[in-house]
């Protein structure tokens, strides 16, 4: 008769992910105010079902089964050795200025001035290069021809290029006009101020973590000083930008368009030193905070001690079969052991954490013996 021993977790005021749930329905048990959009890549109906551009990378960027969070369904991008661009998805919501944007766009009878958007990102093991330039960006396409009001940028730079950074642009001036004429009209934009972000998600030892990354990009009401954008990795504030005059007084005309684009980038300007690969899941878009209810970091585990996390009203609970001897560890948010507990089979367990304010992952170590 099969045995196994329970070391119950024990967290008292402690902020901690629950990495051992999986999120093959993360959509469908999303409970979330506001919500405009979601995908956890779990449909098998094609990416151009959901966006109105798909660059597929002539097949490297698509959905993959296991490569999502917890072995779940997500979406795989490869770069090969020097290659710039390896890929993306355009999502559109809301009022959209042409037929081609507007395709598949949710709620598109809807005028957004204000939203939140947030994506799972990992980075393969032994990634090289640190941070690969662009990752998403929130947007106002204010005609066919993709001229663009607000560009809230989320992509790399800081130290060493480790860190994620918001650079916010326009391509309304400050009057109120519509002054680019197509995308990426850099020489009619308005640049609004690089910061960057405090943790180094794009750094050497990061590499094959999830993060959660969540921004927020409020426009410009007519005759107020309150745009804002700002963004959090792991639910953990990074930086942010107020009394922005993201347009002018451009919103005030009621036929004008609000925020009605996500770009999800896997562009790398100085091109990947190597191949290597990055992996997308559970895209969220809404009028209200999402948050990251998902585990901050991967849950590693030794496929031979076969742990299994369970939710109880106490904490959480792990189960380690019959004869096996291990090792439970608590690591913070950027990967330091703060507490380590050997299992026996004779034991049953109890820990807290050392820092009450702990926010990070479990791992289930290799067994020590039989």
């Amino acid at each position: 008769m099969r045995k196994s021993k329970r070391f119950i977790l024990f967290f008292m005021n402690v902020i901690l992910g629950l990495p051992g749930m999986a999120q093959v329905d993360y959509c469908n048990s999303l409970d979330q105010s506001g919500l405009i959009f979601c995908d956890d890549f779990e449909s098998e109906d094609p990416l151009t079902d959901r966006y109105f551009e798909v660059n597929n990378n002539n097949g490297e960027f698509d959905q993959v089964n296991g490569v999502g969070r917890d072995g779940s369904r997500g979406v795989q991008g490869t770069w090969q050795a020097d290659e710039v661009n390896a890929g993306g998805l355009l999502k559109s919501f809301g009022r959209t200025p042409s037929n081609y944007i507007g395709q598949h766009a949710a709620m598109p009878d809807s005028t957004f001035m204000e939203i939140y958007w947030k994506l799972d990102v990992r980075h393969q093991e032994g990634w090289q290069g640190n941070g690969p330039a662009k990752l998403c960006r929130a947007i106002t396409l204010a005609n066919a021809n993709w001229a663009t009001g607000a560009m809230a940028h989320l992509w790399s730079g800081g130290p060493g290029d480790q860190y994620l950074g918001m650079d916010p642009a326009s391509g309304i001036d400050e009057a109120g006009n519509l002054v680019t004429t197509k995308y990426n009209d850099f020489a009619n934009m308005r640049w609004l101020g690089w910061q960057y972000g405090n943790t180094p998600l794009f750094a050497d030892q990061e590499s094959g973590k999830w993060f959660c990354v969540e921004g927020h990009l409020k426009l410009k009401t007519p005759g107020a000083a309150d745009g804002l954008f700002e963004f959090w990795i792991n639910d953990t504030f990074q930086a942010g930008q107020y009394d922005m005059n993201w347009h002018g007084n451009w919103n005030a005309d009621p036929d004008n368009y609000g925020i009605n684009a996500l770009f999800i980038n896997n562009y790398w300007n100085a091109g990947s030193p190597v191949e290597q690969k990055r992996y997308f899941d559970n895209v969220v878009i809404a009028t209200e905070r999402i948050g990251c209810p998902e585990p901050v970091t991967s849950m590693e585990s030794d496929p031979s001690v076969k742990c299994m996390l369970k939710v109880n009203q106490h904490g959480f609970e792990w189960e380690i079969p019959s004869g096996l001897n291990g090792q439970i560890m608590l690591y913070s948010l950027l990967g330091q052991a703060v507490q380590s507990v050997e299992t026996k089979i004779s034991d049953f367990a109890h820990f807290r954490p050392i820092s009450l304010r702990v926010y990070g992952f479990i791992r289930c170590v290799s067994p020590t013996g039989r």
